[in-house]
């Protein structure tokens, strides 16, 4: 059976929900996420927006832009959501959808030389640049 982009998206948009245990329909974009967002001045979405672009089941978008790595999981968001849907889990979601398509935001070999650091240093600064 052949799939269209929009249904393929669908079910992308049915993988963050269960990744994340949020239901992304309850949002009714009042915006509260976004304007209390400290990271919103460097986002290309805001969280509002991110939770729209689901919602319509357009996720490339979103999965191409650096707005889910800008998310500093900081809670404010949820706090806020009159919903109370927690989208700091959402974006956590979707970088984890990100990094199983083998995506990779920084390649440290270029960084640093890898045998002047201990492996452990590298493996903890690994999961703290790409979580």
């Amino acid at each position: 059976m052949l799939f269209t982009f929009k249904e393929k998206d669908v079910k992308t948009k049915e993988k963050v929900e269960s990744i994340s245990g949020e239901n992304i329909d309850k949002c009714y974009q009042c915006g509260c996420c976004s304007s209390g967002c400290p990271a919103a001045g460097e986002m290309e979405y805001l969280p509002n927006q991110v939770m729209m672009y689901l919602q319509e089941g357009d996720i490339k978008p979103i999965l191409g832009s650096r707005t889910i790595w800008i998310c500093v999981s900081c809670y404010e968001c949820a706090s806020r959501c009159p919903q109370g849907i927690d989208i700091s889990r959402i974006m956590e979601a979707l970088r984890s959808i990100r990094l199983r398509e083998n995506y990779d935001r920084l390649k440290i070999e270029e960084k640093v030389r890898l045998e002047d650091y201990p492996t452990i240093a590298l493996v903890a600064t690994m999961r703290k640049l790409t979580a």
